[in-house]
């Protein structure tokens, strides 16, 4: 009752030394503190010295640490006045507001809560289970002959019935429903993960061809379930050797997800109404990137051979379990921008610690939250290594020394990749993304970094074979070998979208001559001529400022 009225309360495991506190509520002028004892009788010596020890257990182990603002001995028995004399002279002098709370005020709160005292001592939990039969049945018993709005109006008069019925009866959870569109097999799974955000428990289940219900469980208290907890087992099955027998190992030693293992769910207890399915499926254990208030920001660093601290990244969505064997935990997250993901698999029993990238395409995002993680998987290399550290804090994993391998080397030609298109975001108000790696033309890559050092001011020597140019307005050909400038618009094309620059690329060519005489002889205002190099096959590009018209030797650029 004390948790249900208190949501954010917790209860204190015992197990694991409580400290002299079984309940803790936090407020915003500290904790309230909770003893509950369940003696409903006047006090035995024994029972007044257990109180007493909770009570010195509570000032030496919780009172120098915790913000306390009370502390209350909860019993269902009223004290006299010779008890509460004794409990204010055993509490004096902390400056701690001090309750008792006894039998009228138990009875009280039961009172409000007729579900909890019904679910314990009544037929409650088996009106939930009635009740969320008939709602995950479908709702069969719709009236027959109805159309239109009036059909709609029943279906959702009958859930709305049930959910309330339910949300009346269970004092631990509050239930959603909901039919949707579709099928519950075609749903992926970054879908359900995120409808099971904030949920303690979420159902599908398939009613016809194209219909299915979700149905959501949302926890009433912090503790509700470890007051009535949602639970099942499984049976999963991997031949000795194979990648899923390796995944089942790592996920009982680390808790590491895993999916795609075959098996059978034997049994679920908790919320009623789910029956464990018939035939073999396959299964999946997913962790969800939840904040955790415990957890401080984490960052991973790249450090040099003396130990210098070359490239930070903040670790973001991560995610953290414990294996269900031994002190080991698994732990996950990645770069803000999404593209490296890294893994760390800690404390093993063995004293076995892993490490793991991945790493995903840049593609559709922008260069500049992809290259601080582009530029540490570029600069990882043998004499490197990376660390797990609280953000601008003390590292807390193994130092992991990384083995050369492909992802280096690819890292390091994106860099100058995404290095020119930050250049070219610079010079444009379109935004501008990474194309697609995986299908565009190596040409069109090559132009990109062209284009990029164009743009920080370098005049880029190539060398040509032959180029096709328009005879200008007051141009003539010269007969012998000559020196021209071609100018045109400086653009930059990614994939099917052209982004002008709003500055012009301008050529300079230190040596050509006409490829067919007789063609320049006869070749007039506006023709195209084919010009090929003469002493000279070398060639300067520079990015030149749309204002103003650069001076053309003998042509305009088309």
């Amino acid at each position: 009752m004390l948790l249900l009225d208190h949501p954010r309360g917790n209860r204190i495991t015992p197990a694991r030394g409580d400290r002299g506190v079984d309940i803790r509520v936090p407020t915003p002028d500290g904790y309230d503190i909770y003893q509950v004892k369940r003696y409903n009788r006047p006090l035995t010596s024994a029972q007044v010295r257990d109180v007493e020890k909770s009570w010195k257990t509570f000032v030496s182990q919780t009172l120098p640490y915790l913000p306390v603002r009370s502390w209350t001995l909860a019993m269902p028995w009223d004290p006299t006045n010779t008890r509460l004399e004794w409990l204010q002279r055993l509490t004096a002098g902390t400056g701690l507001d001090i309750h008792w709370m006894g039998r009228a005020s138990l009875d009280g709160m039961a009172a409000r809560r007729p579900s909890l005292v019904d679910y314990y001592f009544g037929d409650g939990g088996q009106q939930v289970k009635r009740l969320m039969a008939d709602v995950l049945r479908g709702g069969r018993d719709l009236p027959d002959g109805e159309a239109g709005q009036d059909l709609l109006e029943a279906v959702v008069d009958r859930y709305a019935a049930l959910t309330a019925a339910l949300n009346d009866v269970d004092p631990f959870y509050d239930y959603e429903f909901a039919i949707r569109v579709g099928r519950v097999a075609e749903l992926s799974w970054e879908d359900t993960v995120r409808e099971g955000t904030g949920a303690a428990f979420v159902h599908y289940r398939q009613l016809t061809d194209d219909r299915y219900l979700v149905m959501r469980l949302l926890a009433l208290s912090a503790e509700s379930q470890w007051l009535r907890p949602i639970t099942a087992e499984v049976t999963l099955e991997a031949a000795a050797g194979s990648r899923e027998q390796q995944a089942l190992e790592e996920f009982i030693a680390y808790g590491v997800p895993f999916e795609g293992i075959s098996g059978t769910v034997t049994r679920l207890s908790g919320p009623a109404g789910p029956s464990p399915a018939a035939d073999a499926g396959q299964l999946a254990f997913i962790v969800v990137a939840e904040p955790d208030p415990e957890r401080p920001d984490l960052e991973v660093r790249l450090l040099g051979r003396d130990g210098t601290v070359l490239h930070t990244l903040d670790l973001v969505e991560v995610r953290a379990s414990r294996g269900l064997e031994g002190p080991g935990f698994w732990l996950s997250g990645t770069d803000p921008s999404g593209i490296a993901q890294f893994q760390f698999l800690l404390n093993g029993a063995d004293r076995r610690e892993v490490f793991r990238l991945d790493v995903s395409s840049p593609s559709g995002k922008t260069p500049a939250e992809v290259l601080p993680a582009m530029r540490l998987l570029a600069d990882l290399a043998p004499d490197t290594a990376l660390v797990l550290a609280v953000r601008e804090g003390r590292a807390f994993s193994p130092v992991w020394q990384p083995e050369p391998d492909a992802v280096q080397a690819w890292a390091a030609q994106q860099v100058l990749l995404l290095e020119a298109l930050k250049e070219i975001q610079k010079h444009s108000l379109r935004r501008v993304v990474v194309p697609p790696l995986e299908t565009s033309p190596a040409q069109g890559l090559a132009e990109l970094l062209l284009l990029g050092r164009l743009l920080r001011g370098e005049t880029v020597e190539v060398t040509w074979t032959e180029v096709e140019t328009r005879i200008g307005d007051g141009a003539a050909l010269p007969a012998q070998e000559f020196s021209f400038v071609d100018v045109g618009l400086l653009q930059a094309r990614l994939g099917d979208r052209v982004i002008d620059l709003g500055m012009k690329r301008q050529v300079f060519y230190r040596a050509a001559r006409v490829a067919d005489p007789a063609e320049a002889a006869s070749a007039q205002v506006g023709d195209t001529v084919r010009l090929i190099p003469g002493t000279s096959n070398q060639a300067f590009i520079t990015a030149i400022s749309a204002a103003p018209e650069a001076p053309t030797a003998i042509a305009d650029s088309e």
